[in-house]
């Protein structure tokens, strides 16, 4: 019994595991494209009209998980000026009435 009980633990922590990465991964969303990877002055954000039913947003954290820039998004091409931000690491954060959307690491040099 106790062996069976450990399986049935062992089986519902994998499956537990599987669905929360690939359900909650924002990079698994359609709709949004954040590039290049590296930037001098600019991000670009490329949002498809399937993000049209709301307010779309972009949070840009850096390496010490704080917000440094934070805009909302017009469908179509957006450029965000990173001109003002110190060379480093930072991620991109895509949300669509708070719902994320997409996510990128990008260096600023």
């Amino acid at each position: 019994m106790t062996r069976i009980f450990a399986i049935f633990i062992i089986t519902l922590a994998t499956f537990s595991s599987q669905a929360n990465t690939s359900f909650n991964d924002p990079t698994t969303e359609t709709g949004v494209e954040i590039y290049p990877a590296v930037v001098n002055s600019e991000l670009n954000i490329d949002v498809d009209d399937k993000l049209a039913n709301g307010a779309v947003t972009v949070s840009i954290f850096n390496s010490l998980g704080e917000i440094v820039i934070e805009e909302t998004l017009g469908l179509g091409l957006n450029k965000i000026d990173t001109s003002n931000l110190e060379k480093g690491n930072y991620v991109a954060v895509v949300r669509e009435n708070d719902e994320y959307k997409n996510k990128s690491s990008f260096e600023v040099i």
